[in-house]
């Protein structure tokens, strides 16, 4: 059986390998690649650029280009085995712990459900002040006017966090590229 950092580094070299092959064949049209996650594929749009991973949790990784007057975003693929990672309400929870309204109050966070490929998918999304962490509250100080979006893919080989997350306006002009990247696994 394959060790956990090697099934992480072989995804990290295929997702790069497929985010630069291109296809632009595939579902979400032209214009877009087609990255491995696990063992399943899913589109990006073509001009968010590929990163090595920052860290062995994250499968994916891309800078998404700013929206006019507007700051670059972050999308993150991230998985930590089966069974890990914690339950989707937990992290709804924590993620909304790191968020507030320009008034300092708790943020509601738009919920979806749906389902890809036999796969139960939960997206959450966020806007307000974000002081992004790993744990419950803040880890630093709140950068405003930002959006999270979210979604958890439970696959049958453990759960896959996809995030998109940065201005508000950035976020906003690559939502419907996230959801079609959700939507578009298989």
């Amino acid at each position: 059986m394959m060790s956990r950092t090697l099934r992480v580094a072989l995804g990290v070299v295929l997702a790069v390998i497929a985010a630069k092959a291109g296809d632009a064949g595939t579902p979400g049209g032209s214009g877009t690649t087609r990255i491995q996650l696990l063992d399943r594929t899913a589109p990006v749009p073509a001009a968010w650029v590929a990163e090595r991973p920052t860290s062995s949790m994250r499968l994916a990784q891309f800078r998404v280009p700013a929206a006019p007057g507007s700051g670059e975003a972050e999308f993150i693929v991230f998985y930590f085995g089966q069974g890990e990672g914690g339950s989707v309400d937990a992290n709804i929870a924590r993620w909304q712990s790191q968020f507030s309204s320009p008034d300092g109050k708790p943020v509601t966070p738009a919920i979806d459900r749906f389902t890809v490929g036999g796969m139960p998918v939960t997206v959450a999304e966020f806007t307000g002040s974000y002081a992004r962490s790993v744990g419950m509250g803040g880890g630093g100080p709140a950068v405003p006017d930002q959006t999270l979006l979210s979604a958890i893919v439970e696959t049958p080989k453990g759960n896959l966090w996809v995030q998109l997350h940065g201005p508000r306006a950035t976020v906003r002009a690559n939502r419907e590229a996230f959801l079609a990247m959700v939507r578009g696994i298989q």
